[in-house]
């Protein structure tokens, strides 16, 4: 604390400013203590840190609703994900207008949706809402083009987690089926609130629709040419394999005694081995058969 007030001074950033950040430090202490908690996981293994965010912040993601009856690989992977900010009395977590990069789950504190006056108060967030999540999922045809349609402002301090949009869609990408039933109970908030451009959706649809079917179709050449990869490289093993016999009986031929008899089989041998076999097709077989019957 004594650093944080010795470069507030130096820096000279106001005693509005300075009371600010000095309120905000002694609030994180006060919930926390000395305790660095983002230091502390950091230091354990993967495995460690997952089962400890499991533990203390599944409960919380339960609370969405367009996470809930998901798969528990997909919640646990989301998990690992959160984020934990602080925000001021008066600080404004969002205004309307904003383009939506990140949805928020209120862990502890209170919220107020205000009018764009800042003074009306349209309601009120506490522990365990959420707010932001619809535009996270980048749906098309949403007629708020994934822009923040309220402001809404930290009334005292309060504790909220961020789950960032970069965030999610790398998680999805390995879970196909959950994105496209999030994206349903995403839609299905829209059409509550007269949001969805029906036709937007649908061309979004049969667009994303073909380009799977030309995906799956691109997977698949790719299959058939790997085949044939390796049917070519098994043949070219092969002749190889024979070409090197087929050398190796040429060196022995070579070195055996010009003048000896033996050697002059065994050379005689090598030669009609390595003269390519033709076999007697089943139309020569039959006509010398009816020859030797004829005779």
């Amino acid at each position: 604390m004594d650093g944080v007030k010795q470069y507030m001074a130096f820096r000279k950033v106001g005693g509005e400013l300075e009371a600010r950040v000095i309120r905000w430090f002694a609030y994180t202490w006060a919930q926390s203590g000395a305790l660095d908690e983002e230091r502390v996981l950091a230091a354990l293994p993967d495995k460690l840190k997952a089962e400890i965010a499991i533990r203390v912040h599944m409960d919380t993601l339960k609370q969405v609703r367009i996470f809930q009856d998901c798969e528990p690989g997909l919640l646990e992977a989301l998990v690992l994900k959160l984020k934990l900010q602080v925000f001021s009395p008066g600080d404004y977590i969002c205004r309307k207008g904003d383009v939506g990069k990140e949805m928020y789950i209120v862990k502890r504190g209170r919220l107020s949706v205000v009018g764009d006056d800042g003074v009306m108060v349209l309601a009120t967030l506490g522990a365990g809402s959420v707010f932001g999540e619809v535009s996270v999922l980048e749906i098309a045809g949403n007629r708020t083009g994934n822009r923040r349609t309220a402001n809404v402002r930290s009334i005292g301090y309060s504790d909220l987690f961020c789950l960032a949009k970069r965030d999610l869609w790398e998680t999805l990408a390995d879970y196909p089926e959950a994105r496209a039933s999030l994206t349903e109970r995403g839609c299905q908030l829209l059409r509550k609130d007269g949001l969805l451009d029906e036709e937007v959706f649908a061309s979004s649809q049969r667009v994303q629709d073909s380009l799977e079917s030309g995906v799956v179709k691109l997977e698949s050449a790719v299959e058939n040419l790997n085949l044939r990869l390796a049917r070519l490289l098994a043949e070219y093993s092969a002749s190889q394999a024979k070409l090197k016999q087929r050398i190796a009986k040429l060196e022995l031929s070579s070195t055996l005694p010009c003048g000896d008899e033996q050697g002059r089989i065994q050379r005689s041998r090598i030669h009609s081995s390595l003269q390519p076999r033709r076999r007697k097709s089943r139309a020569t077989s039959a006509s010398s058969t009816n020859k030797q019957n004829t005779l």
